[in-house]
């Protein structure tokens, strides 16, 4: 069983990787949690050594799921978040934790580096609106607040690129990782002398943006290959950012191909070859990993942390958390309206459909005819109910959805998936492996050592779908009537809310 290929996505809190053949498909699946360290409060860290960690356990895993040995494995591809980095000295030993994206420890430093560079001109330069926990604000705190390891720092790299250098030696990047950092041009794939300078960063400490995320940078070190149980005729793919690998791994190639996912946030892939900069800050650019490609990502933020902090708020003392499966058949037996209830689901301020960052979370219409399945019901609708109007918005920057695609966990649910169909009167596809980013990282390795001759034939062998969703017509009606309430009496919740949260203070 010979020309195996792994992939691996680094994410915030675990390691997924999958095995995959390029005639037999998807081998198998792990995934190696680690731990989020918050030393003090509003702080969120990553240790490094953590994701390696995690990959040394996951590749024997792999092996031993699927019947297979090292030396059955022809490449590997890791792809991972864009968002932290890891300062690196000259031996590649970290220098300083990784700061995850939502760390709060700087925010008046935050803005005055944001204020200093200008806001409109990040934008419109790196194509992403300036975004507290990202590699700007985070380098420019720890060059401030860390002046000696940022001194003997060689290299800022970023997750996928840290591991990568433990692999092969390589400290380059690819096309896509840079996104997300708001020190790169997105119009030239390089890194922007102007935004470095005017944070006053050294732009020498960005890694030499060299390849394609389908491209080789090598192959395994004997040291890296002892350590996975490999061998050194591995050859290593550059890898990219996790939400243009997820794109990849759920088959959104070409334009008007959509990859949805809820983690803790809310997060729309849509595929474009001519993007243009959204000034409002709804729509972010990104390079695709695959060729003369780019993708708009839209990111809800909070939505996932909704369901999750609704989910512990019901678990009995002492007692573990309902399962997620629970929560949801309780919601499914609840018509669509939930009874009346109604969720703006913003724990962490809106960025979609609107950019209001200091509104919060709003449960409207509770009565003690209620249960929690009212209440899930409503949740999973809010979520839901901002799908038509990003579509709206993708609409106005040119995107027609031809397919929209989901994954992660919340593509298991089925409950969840015709409730999403019902609201945009659009069929919702599935794949049969949900770790997307893994998989795509898997194709990528593919590419990378030449067993497919492109992101197509890559995705066409490993990619196997799950069940569609159609919606139904009549709910279609109910929920097109229910979607334009909650639209339309908005503002008066995020007022609302407003209100509440400087009640508090």
């Amino acid at each position: 069983m010979t020309g195996l290929l792994i992939g691996a996505d680094i994410g915030t809190s675990a390691l997924k990787a999958v095995l995959a053949h390029p005639e037999r498909g998807v081998l198998a699946v792990t995934e190696h949690a680690y731990p989020m360290r918050r030393p003090h409060p509003g702080w969120a860290e990553n240790d490094p050594e953590d994701w390696w960690t995690a990959l040394r356990a996951a590749v024997p895993a792999l092996l031993a799921a699927a019947g297979a040995v090292g030396a059955d494995v022809a490449a590997l591809c890791v792809v991972g978040q864009r968002d932290p980095f890891v300062l690196v000295d000259e031996a590649g030993a970290p220098l300083a934790p990784a700061i995850h994206w939502t760390d709060h420890r700087d925010t008046a430093g935050t803005d005055a580096v944001f204020d200093r560079v200008g806001r409109e001109r990040i934008t419109d330069v790196s194509g992403v609106p300036p975004t507290t926990g990202l590699v700007l604000p985070n380098l420019d705190w720890t060059r401030r607040a860390l002046p000696d390891a940022y001194a003997a720092a060689t290299h800022a790299l970023q997750p996928k690129d840290f591991v990568r250098m433990r692999l092969t030696g390589d400290r380059s990047t690819d096309t896509s990782s840079p996104s997300r950092s708001h020190l790169n041009d997105w119009r030239t794939d390089t890194w922007s002398g102007e935004l470095c300078e005017a944070a006053g960063l050294d732009v020498r400490l960005l890694p030499e943006i060299r390849y394609g995320a389908w491209e080789a940078t090598g192959r395994l070190t004997a040291a890296a290959a002892a350590a996975l149980g490999l061998t050194t005729s591995v050859v290593v793919a550059a890898g990219g950012g996790d939400d243009q690998a997820a794109a990849l791994g759920s088959g959104a190639l070409e334009p008007g191909d959509l990859s949805l996912g809820t983690g803790s946030s809310l997060a729309w892939r849509a595929v474009v070859r001519q993007p243009r900069v959204d000034a409002t800050g709804r729509l972010c650019i990104a390079r695709h990993v695959v060729p003369d490609s780019f993708i708009y990502e839209a990111v809800g933020v909070g939505t996932g942390t909704m369901l999750r902090w609704i989910r512990e708020l019901l678990a009995q003392p002492g007692a573990e958390p309902p399962a997620y499966e629970q929560l949801i058949e309780a919601a499914a037996a609840i018509p669509p309206g939930a009874g009346g209830v109604t969720c703006y689901p913003y724990p962490d301020g809106a960025t979609l459909p609107w950019v209001e960052p200091d509104v919060r979370a709003a449960i409207l219409g509770l009565s003690l005819a209620h249960g929690r399945g009212h209440v899930i019901r409503a949740v999973l609708e809010g979520v839901a109910y901002l799908y038509p109007p990003i579509l709206r918005i993708l609409a106005e920057f040119g995107v027609e959805a031809r397919s929209l695609t989901v994954i992660d966990g919340e593509s298991r649910s089925a409950t969840w998936n015709q409730l999403k169909a019902d609201v945009t009167g659009r069929e919702i596809r599935t794949t049969r492996v949900p770790e997307a980013s893994a998989l795509g990282a898997a194709i990528l390795a593919g590419m990378a050592m030449g067993t497919f001759a492109d992101a197509e034939a890559g995705a066409g062998a490993l990619i196997e779908r799950g069940p569609a969703f159609a919606p139904d017509p009549s709910r279609s009606a109910v929920y097109a009537r229910l979607q334009a309430a909650w639209e339309a009496n908005a503002p008066a919740a995020f007022a609302a809310s407003r209100h509440a949260s400087a009640s508090r203070l």
